[in-house]
């Protein structure tokens, strides 16, 4: 009885240290991974001086492709071709994505009518968007992108695959802007294309 009680209390230790072992070990690999993620974001956002300089991505797929508003219709995002436009990836679990949106959607009212268009990409479950905009006003339009949205994010230059993601879009279609991580009004508007220094 008493060695049955040993081995139990010796398996019970050796579980334990199993356990603390690997709690331990994912709590690294947890931190190096949000070191990766922040040195991205310092590599991805460009500094003042290449404003001018094309951003890494290809905005063709991102032309090229439909996806569904929140009324469930198929928005095809050619009708973008053009212009000025500016794609933010986001998703409703996102505290970035979610605190950037108030500056988004000044950015948005600001501009509207003055050859800058914004879309907002989710990345997220139709359903989750839809019940968060209820409790959140944006001004700009909303598509669904799901997991295609994702594909569409790393495309635009999204290596890391991180949200919220922003790109600035010039009318010729090339890149001109691109930051992920939470993006600002003033950032926005010191990377419209055309603008004076």
């Amino acid at each position: 009885m008493k060695l049955t009680k040993v081995r139990i209390l010796a398996m019970l230790i050796a579980c334990l240290g199993i356990a603390g072992v690997s709690w331990l070990t994912i709590r690294q690999v947890s931190r190096d991974a949000a070191e990766r993620t922040l040195d991205s974001i310092t590599l991805l956002a460009p500094s003042a001086n290449a404003a001018n300089r094309p951003a890494q991505g290809d905005a063709s797929a991102l032309f090229a492709s439909s996806l569904n508003n929140l009324a469930g219709q198929s928005v095809k995002l050619s009708q973008y071709k053009g212009k000025i436009l500016i794609v933010n990836f986001w998703a409703s679990w996102c505290p970035p994505c979610i605190a950037e949106m108030p500056e988004l959607s000044r950015f948005y009212k600001d501009h509207v009518g003055k050859g800058v268009e914004m879309v907002g990409i989710a990345i997220d479950n139709p359903t989750a968007v839809r019940h968060f905009l209820e409790q959140h006003h944006v001004s700009y339009p909303v598509l669904l992108g799901g997991m295609g949205g994702a594909d569409l994010s790393t495309k635009l230059g999204d290596s890391q695959g991180g949200l919220p993601f922003t790109v600035v879009i010039a009318p010729s279609g090339t890149i001109v802007y691109q930051k992920l991580g939470q993006t600002t009004y003033a950032e926005l508007q010191d990377h419209l294309p055309g603008k004076q220094s």
